[in-house]
């Protein structure tokens, strides 16, 4: 049985401003993200007048993503002490929540946020970026390669950042699929 998908608040907002919130249902693993990502990506979204904040709610209304917050609040409050002492920068609630979901449910966390992917190597908790989100929906066979390679050259126009030698590291592994 595949690894569910827990969702930190870039990869739904970024893949979703680029037009590919519908390739959401296509993808076969179950999605979860945590109620302080929700407050974050809709309603806090809707909030700012974000036109990404609609579609990303539409995609809980139709049970796609279905929230799931963390099961053991002493292990969320350790994730935040190994950020604050092994990286000396804080993990914010949202991503600590995302990585304390992935662990409860043996699932794969999916964070382009640098600190949260330092503590997921560290304590070995799975964790991918957006890159293998669009793996994912390129494997659908609903989207090619090149509007994909495309879209993260749009994602990047929008705002989303990943450290240069990530985004080239996308494009490659895109690429090679």
């Amino acid at each position: 049985m595949p690894k569910p998908l827990i969702f930190n608040s870039s990869p739904l907002i970024y893949l979703t401003k680029v037009s590919l919130a519908h390739l959401f249902k296509e993808i076969p693993e179950e999605k979860f993200t945590t109620t302080g990502v929700f407050d974050e990506v809709v309603r806090e979204g809707k909030r700012k007048g974000a036109p990404e904040a609609l579609l990303v709610e539409g995609l809980f209304g139709e049970k796609i993503i279905r929230i799931r917050d963390p099961e053991d609040n002493e292990y969320l409050k350790f994730l935040k002490r190994v950020s604050a002492e092994a990286e000396r920068q804080p993990l914010h609630e949202a991503e600590a929540e995302v990585l304390c979901v992935a662990r409860d449910l043996n699932g794969i966390a999916i964070t382009d946020d640098q600190i949260a992917r330092s503590v997921a190597r560290l304590l070995r908790i799975e964790l991918h970026g957006t890159g293998y989100v669009l793996g994912r929906m390129f494997v659908t066979d609903k989207i090619g390669k090149d509007e994909l390679i495309g879209k993260v050259r749009e994602m990047r126009d929008e705002g989303w950042y990943v450290a240069p030698e990530d985004y080239l590291s996308i494009i490659e592994y895109l690429k090679k699929l």
